[in-house]
């Protein structure tokens, strides 16, 4: 697949799909539910409710749909196809994107109780 077969495909379509991002904040509440971990579930409903509140920024925005591309396209630092270490750089992009998303969450979170 090359780049124009990959910006004219399916999961690029649904990526410009304004009803796609409602569907998924839609779904959020049953599959959070489905999970047993407490942490992981507060740390989720923290980020869905910084990424929906308004107050996140454009950058943080850009971040998340340009981590979302890398992981799904075929274009990658480290081809797919290689045992381990081909996932393993997308793992590393979700983690760091995520991991930043969330601090940033947590802190808009306290201080929205010091307000």
């Amino acid at each position: 697949m090359d780049l124009r077969q990959f910006t004219d495909s399916t999961w690029c379509r649904m990526a410009a799909d304004p009803h796609a991002r409602h569907q998924v904040v839609a779904q959020l509440p049953e599959w959070l539910d489905k999970i047993r971990c407490s942490d992981l579930v507060a740390r989720a409903k923290r980020l869905k409710e910084y990424l929906t509140s308004g107050r996140c920024s454009t950058g943080d925005v850009i971040l998340v749909v340009a981590a979302l591309l890398y992981l799904i396209s075929p274009l990658d630092a480290v081809p797919d196809f290689i045992p381990f270490a081909g996932w393993l750089d997308d793992v590393s992009v979700a983690a760091l994107v995520l991991g930043y998303l969330d601090r940033k969450a947590a802190i808009r979170f306290e201080q929205q109780f010091d307000d």
